[in-house]
């Protein structure tokens, strides 16, 4: 019996650490959904994704997407990006969504993000955006700082002012 139990504890061990347990519990908690939810409706793994387009974006490009879903489009493309695939469907069951299958750069397009290599890089789109308000907010910061406390020495004042002669 004890052997039972140290079996099932080194199993359980190993499954953790290589994130296999994960995998299972995510996509035990995926299929429970599908059968609770929708009896009658096909399992999850079955659902093709293939055909799921948006005719707005595909008519006109240049269409900007209401903010509720843009934030989905950019929160599926998250779960894709990392590999979340069970956690992405439910997103999907739960909500209702109908995906766009936007691509990177038409998702770029829209949060008005550069089409920089940071941007296309292949880490999610949302970490790209997350470094652009940041970006954004040490520019506005630095230059409020400056116009508020204009004596304070900031590290590019103090820099060109080792360029000045020194009888000034």
């Amino acid at each position: 019996m004890d052997e039972d139990l140290e079996f099932r504890d080194m199993v359980l061990k190993k499954m953790e650490e290589n994130g296999s347990l994960l995998d299972i519990k995510a996509k035990l908690r995926a299929l429970l959904y599908d059968v609770i939810e929708n009896e009658h409706a096909a399992p999850i793994d079955q659902v093709d994704d293939s055909n799921l387009t948006s005719s707005t974006v595909e008519k006109d490009p240049g269409a900007q997407l209401d903010a509720k879903t843009l934030v989905y489009e950019l929160m599926l493309e998250t779960l894709g990006s990392l590999n979340l695939q069970y956690t992405k469907k439910m997103l999907l069951a739960e909500s209702g969504h109908r995906p766009m299958a936007l691509n990177r750069e038409q998702l770029a397009h829209q949060l008005k993000l550069d089409n920089s290599s940071n941007t296309l890089s292949g880490q999610p789109m949302l970490v790209s955006l997350v470094n652009k308000v940041r970006d954004e907010n040490i520019v506005t910061e630095t230059n409020y700082e400056s116009r508020v406390h204009p004596d304070t020495i900031t590290e590019d004042s103090q820099n060109s002012a080792q360029h000045l002669p020194h009888d000034l």
